[in-house]
């Protein structure tokens, strides 16, 4: 690696302006001996990797001469015994603002996101404001163009406020950049409010993200976990709608061995149905931990270890197209009371990987390609962004290096997101972000590296 020039480049990018700057100027980057997963057939490939103006314009097998780029500035860095792979893409993520700013901040949540590998993510509408004007997008953008480091596409509401009660001007936050519709935080109970969803994702071309708590049986559990009824009984009941309207329904935070079987037989049906696991659900059980603990509290909760098993054979078998993490980052004074006065969440994005990589690949539920394939090339799809989630030629320049044979022993005092609150202090993962890189830019890099 390069260090003088790598050091000079990563201290420029870690400016809040840079990042938007350097799109006005050519840079020229390139990575040396790669180690890519083959898209056709899964084995490891070595190649090199040619990065201007914020797209791969090189990857080839042969050595990349330095001598071959033009630009003002020249960066190369050598990745030897490292993975390359696409940024993460992360369709559920709760960065806050506007509204919660104690909690995560456009910049403390984007670069938390980086840290973790991912360089695109959606960020929920369950925001003060919610997000259900295109003011209050616009605002928004406005906020994201200064202070991401990543790509952040908000999630547009369904009703105002999400309180269920009056319907948004859905066609007016997707012109105002809403990447899909969601009321997540909470369910949107209307069944007519749903149809309207429905109706507009279909033409629209965008994802119906839901939330799935039938609420009438969870506001009578605040001293325990609600049952997994209250989940699946909402999924059937969207995947009902989405078969008989249209559209595409994105099931959210999918964690019961009901809900996903009701998804399997939805997709055997062949209805445009996705759906998302967290980490905390294919990862902790009641066999593991306490969910009942401040720090496990979750929505929905952490369940039995019947129903991660039922999980994780959705991971396996296809049914479950994508890991989302639902960051959901909180000050810690919230998540230390008791557990009906705590708040729902974990801080996730800066854990992910890890965590996936040791429980789902090293644990032989599928294989390094596949857990790839739900971090990016399908959460790209569901999302409806064909301009990454692939290393190719012509793609936006997005990717992570990652070591994966470096244990990580999680530590929430390590984490750059303002949130520390997470049931996975002292679990030990493996593999380690070293570096992400988003449109070509530096936005992270691992002390030391």
């Amino acid at each position: 690696m390069n260090d003088a020039l790598l050091g000079l480049f990563y201290v420029l990018a870690g400016a809040r302006a840079f990042f938007y700057a350097i799109k006005e100027e050519v840079f020229v980057i390139i990575i040396k001996n790669a180690t890519l997963i083959e898209e056709g057939t899964g084995n490891f490939i070595r190649r090199d990797l040619r990065i201007e103006q914020g797209l791969f314009t090189a990857i080839s097998e042969d050595e990349i001469d330095d001598n071959q780029t033009s630009g003002e500035t020249d960066v190369v860095i050598d990745a030897l015994g490292r993975h390359v792979f696409p940024g993460f893409i992360d369709l559920h993520v709760h960065l806050r603002e506007p509204g919660y700013t104690h909690k995560e901040t456009i910049f403390t949540g984007t670069k938390a996101c980086a840290k973790g590998g991912y360089t695109t993510v959606f960020c929920m509408p369950n925001t003060q404001p919610a997000l259900d004007t295109a003011k209050v997008l616009n605002d928004l953008q406005r906020i994201i163009k200064k202070e991401a480091c990543i790509h952040v596409i908000p999630v547009g509401a369904i009703t105002k406020g999400i309180a269920g009660h009056e319907l948004t001007d859905h066609k007016a936050l997707i012109d105002a950049g809403a990447g899909a519709l969601s009321d997540d935080g909470k369910t949107t109970m209307n069944s007519d409010f749903m149809i309207a969803a429905f109706e507009n994702s279909k033409a629209l071309n965008i994802p119906v993200m839901t939330h799935s708590e039938d609420h009438e049986v969870t506001k009578t559990y605040k001293e325990t976990l609600f049952p997994t009824e209250a989940e699946s009984d909402i999924v059937i009941r969207d995947i009902e709608l989405c078969k008989r309207y249209g559209g595409h329904l994105h099931v959210s935070h999918v964690s019961s061995k009901a809900s996903v079987d009701a998804i399997r037989e939805a997709k055997k049906m062949g209805l445009h149905v996705t759906c998302e696991v967290a980490p905390h659900h294919f990862a902790l059980s009641d066999a593991n931990i306490n969910p009942m603990s401040p720090l496990s509290k979750v929505n929905p909760p952490i369940r039995s270890e019947h129903d991660r098993l039922a999980i994780l054979e959705a991971i396996a078998d296809g049914t479950i197209d994508a890991i989302a993490t639902d960051h959901a980052p909180h000050e810690m004074e919230s998540k230390q009371g008791s557990f009906s006065d705590s708040s729902f969440g974990i801080s996730g994005i800066e854990t992910a990987f890890t965590i996936a990589y040791k429980v789902l690949v090293m644990g032989k539920i599928i294989s390094l390609k596949r857990l790839i394939e739900m971090l990016t090339v399908n959460p790209a799809k569901i999302g409806g962004l064909s301009d990454r989630g692939k290393l190719q030629v012509g793609m936006k320049a997005d990717l992570t290096v990652i070591d994966l044979n470096e244990v990580q022993i999680i530590s929430s005092d390590r984490f750059i997101s303002k949130g520390k609150n997470t049931p996975f202090n002292g679990f030990e993962g493996l593999g380690t972000v070293v570096m992400t890189l988003c449109e070509g830019n530096v936005v992270y890099k691992k002390e030391g590296q």
